[in-house]
C-alpha cells in the first residue's frame, strides 16, 4: 500500500506523464501484478484486510504470489541482481515517460 501527499501524487500522475503500470519494485521487475498494490484511496483497511485474508486462507492465491516471486528471481538471476533490477526499472521508466 502506498499513500503519498495528494499533491505529490497529482504531480506524478499529471505533470510528469507518469504512466508506469506498477509501483512495487517486485511488480516492476516482472511487469506483472506479483503482489497486490493499493495506491492512495485504494489503500484502505478493508482492501488490505481482504487481500491479506485471501493470501492466508486461499492456497491457490498464495501459490500464485510465490510463483510470481520465483519468476522474478529467475529473471534477476543470482549474481548482480541489484544492477539488473535497477536496469529493468529504468528501462520501464524510459518506455513510459
Amino acid at each position: 500500500a502506498y499513500r503519498v501527499n495528494p499533491k505529490t501524487f497529482w504531480i506524478a500522475k499529471n505533470l510528469t506523464n507518469f504512466k508506469i503500470p506498477y509501483m512495487s519494485p517486485v511488480n516492476l521487475v516482472d511487469m506483472s501484478p506479483v503482489v497486490p498494490e493499493f495506491l492512495q484511496e485504494q489503500a484502505t483497511v478493508e482492501a488490505l484486510t481482504r487481500t491479506s485474508l485471501e493470501l492466508l486462507t486461499d492456497p491457490a492465491a498464495r501459490a500464485r504470489m510465490q510463483a510470481g516471486y520465483c519468476h522474478m528471481r529467475e529473471n534477476l538471476g543470482t549474481s548482480g541482481a541489484i544492477a539488473r533490477g535497477a536496469s529493468a526499472i529504468l528501462e520501464v521508466l524510459d518506455k513510459h515517460s
